[in-house]
């Protein structure tokens, strides 16, 4: 079957095949059956307006997170591009503002798929079995690796520190303390210290001291003319 997708707007993880689209049907496209995926709920008055104007190239439903589609499969490449992947579903957090517990209030694992960019609710929450399995398929990849989906400082454990330690992520700690400064507040950068023995090699070294003396010091952060 030839499944035709359609967005309704391009953002980093759009697809970019030749059988996905953005907005409305092309002079050429040609399918068997055409889905509206949808992620914000904000589009959803654009993907039903895109899925009445590609009813006239192929039987089309529209769909996606917007709708409450929970995922129950994660298809590479299907609904986001390759190299974004999800391993999991939910949180057990009860955020008020956010709808993901509502549907999977206890993480429901996915099969591992590979990829470098990991678009979990809440990775860090999942059995350690299953973060450890995805930290070894993330090792394996010949990529930078980033986690779009975010992690939760609450839900760090001991072991997973590790685990981020040893893939080496691009240090953005400069940028996010200079973005704290530039809006009026001083920061104060805490450096993690190891608990056990076995975390020592992971321990900040005299740079990254040298790097928390510049941020915990009102003086050099708000220098006088």
């Amino acid at each position: 079957m030839r499944l035709l997708r359609v967005f309704p707007r391009r953002t980093r993880a759009t697809p970019d095949d030749e059988l996905a689209f953005v907005g409305d049907p092309t002079l050429f496209a040609a399918g068997d059956r055409v889905h509206v995926s949808v992620a914000f709920t904000e589009d959803k008055p654009e993907a039903e307006r895109l899925a009445a104007s590609w009813r006239h190239v192929a039987p089309t439903e529209v769909g996606g997170v917007a709708y409450g589609d929970p995922g129950a499969e994660f298809i590479p490449g299907r609904y986001i591009k390759h190299g974004y992947t999800f391993t999991s579903r939910g949180c057990p957090r009860r955020c008020w503002f956010c709808s993901v517990w509502k549907r999977d209030p206890v993480p429901r694992l996915l099969p591992i798929q590979d990829g470098w960019n990991i678009l979990d609710d809440n990775l860090l929450a999942c059995p350690e079995p299953h973060v450890r399995a995805v930290f070894a398929m993330l090792a394996r990849q010949r990529r930078r690796v980033a986690f779009t989906g975010g992690l939760e400082a609450v839900a760090l454990q001991d072991y997973q520190v590790g685990l981020l330690a040893d893939l080496t992520p691009r240090e953005l700690a400069t940028t996010r303390l200079r973005q704290i400064a530039a809006i009026g507040f001083t920061p104060m950068a805490m450096l993690w210290r190891p608990e056990h023995a076995s975390q020592m090699r992971y321990a900040p070294g005299p740079e990254w001291r040298a790097f928390q003396r510049r941020w915990v010091r009102p003086a050099l952060m708000h220098p006088r003319g």
